[in-house]
């Protein structure tokens, strides 16, 4: 029974003993590099000086600032005990810069989203006031061209009315002259009358002379 327990012990000892070693060998392999990690992307913006020593550490600086608006946030950013420690709190830091990037961004979008609302509220309001003034100006260019119709139309009844006069003057004009020419007519027709009365009137007064001379005769023949 004692041998039993042993052998049991023994074989607990050695898993456990593997399993110590696997984990140790886990560790040693897989222990992460502090140089590589501060040449990772992420710590670009991060210089690691090493200080020398009886307690030596790490000096952690920026070397630019994410928001380049405030470009005090360059500088050095601490020293530590171990570069483990220095990458740890470098890391926290670039955590920090882009939180507080990301607050500002979101700030900055809800100031635009609030500068963007009024822009819709005041556009909405100037369309609508181009709407009235549009509707506005519609109505006076219909009453403009009822107005203007208006007028083609009286102007068209003037013009007519003008065509009428226009042909009536003419044709007064016509009987103007048709009429002159009748006159001149019967003045021509006048004169040869006169001269006809007065050739027949010479006739007559020179037949009534020898008439008279006549009579005279006969009166001295009859005595």
């Amino acid at each position: 029974m004692k041998s039993l327990i042993f052998k049991v012990s023994a074989v607990f000892v050695a898993v456990v003993s593997v399993a110590l070693m696997g984990a140790a060998l886990s560790v040693y392999f897989v222990h992460p590099d502090a140089t590589s990690e501060m040449n990772t992307p992420a710590m670009l913006n991060y210089e690691f000086e090493p200080t020398t020593g009886e307690n030596p550490t790490w000096t952690v600086k920026r070397r630019f600032s994410i928001d380049s608006a405030n470009p005090k946030e360059r500088g050095t950013l601490g020293s530590y005990k171990t570069a483990y420690e220095a990458i740890t709190k470098s890391h926290e830091d670039l955590a920090s810069q882009m939180g507080r990037q990301k607050g500002e961004k979101v700030n900055a979008k809800v100031v635009v989203d609030q500068e963007l609302n009024k822009f819709k509220v005041s556009q909405e309001q100037d369309v609508q006031a181009i709407a009235d003034r549009v509707a506005m100006l519609s109505a006076e260019a219909e009453q403009k061209q009822i107005d203007v119709q208006a007028r083609s139309d009286d102007a068209q009844a003037i013009s007519v009315k003008t065509l009428e006069v226009r042909e009536e003057t003419a044709a007064r004009r016509t009987d103007v002259l048709r009429l002159r020419h009748e006159l001149e007519e019967a003045r021509t027709d006048l004169f040869r009358l006169n001269e006809i009365l007065r050739h027949d009137t010479d006739q007559l007064v020179r037949l009534e002379l020898e008439n008279q001379a006549l009579e005279q005769r006969l009166q001295q023949l009859k005595e």
